[in-house]
């Protein structure tokens, strides 16, 4: 049996390698099957003895439009089931099941945000390598319109993979939509006004539904701006720390 593989992507400066550290500890500690942690980068530095490295396909992106390479036919020689995890996300509990899921289809997470475009989030995405090379090619064939007119690989994804299965609702859930995290309205649109300057703060803290294996925080905050504190509107969310142990 092939290893399952795990993949990220580090671009940039916004994410350190200790986010990519992070991410490798809770899959090792919540997948019970054999795998191969991967992550995408120009910058290996830091990263944990286990991870493997591979190189930027395409030098010229930016950001998650690198995702879309993982879609390529000839993705550095790998074959098999992969599991795509964005970097800002909380795992919570065992991930086994998201590989067991509807075995051989493309599998993701319903869209939380509000694009046009949107009908899933790629914060999580299970495919099979190879098998969707159409993605790529599209959009080397409509790179200029893509970019200039979708707000992000997601938009792409979702429009031209029509058959992706949704997860079962509960198992990867929103930090934002489903975690009761919005700090309460006080003096309606002025106290929103006045959490979003810093000069009130939402009380209590976020919950975590039951069942659930991943948590995403898609824009901001990411899960280390709400870990010890709130952050703006949003409630601060300490049971992370569990998770990142």
């Amino acid at each position: 049996m092939k290893k399952l593989k795990v993949i990220c992507l580090k671009w940039g400066g916004k994410y350190p390698a200790s986010d990519v550290n992070q991410l490798y500890s809770m899959v090792k500690k919540n997948l019970g099957v054999p795998f191969a942690f991967y992550c995408i980068t120009e910058d290996a530095e830091g990263l944990l003895e286990g991870i493997k490295v591979l190189p930027l396909y395409d030098g010229s992106l930016t950001g998650w439009w690198h995702k879309l390479s993982i879609f390529r036919k000839d993705f550095y020689g790998l074959s098999g089931t992969a599991l795509f995890l964005d970097l800002d996300i909380v795992i919570t509990a065992k991930i086994d099941e998201l590989f067991l899921f509807q075995p051989g289809r493309t599998c993701s997470i319903e869209d939380k945000g509000g694009s046009k475009w949107n009908v899933i989030n790629s914060s999580v995405v299970r495919y099979e390598i190879g098998k969707l090379d159409y993605v790529w090619q599209g959009f080397l064939y409509n790179q200029k319109w893509i970019m200039d007119n979708m707000h992000g690989d997601q938009d792409w994804l979702g429009l031209v993979v029509p058959s992706v299965e949704v997860y079962p609702a509960g198992w990867v859930v929103s930090y934002k939509k489903d975690c009761n995290s919005r700090g309460w309205k006080l003096l309606g649109n002025l106290g929103e006004w006045l959490m979003k300057k810093g000069y009130l703060k939402p009380l209590g803290e976020a919950t975590l539904p039951k069942k659930t294996k991943i948590v995403i925080f898609h824009g901001k905050p990411d899960p280390i701006d709400v870990v010890n504190k709130p952050y703006k509107i949003w409630k601060k969310a300490p049971w992370i720390q569990k998770y990142w142990g």
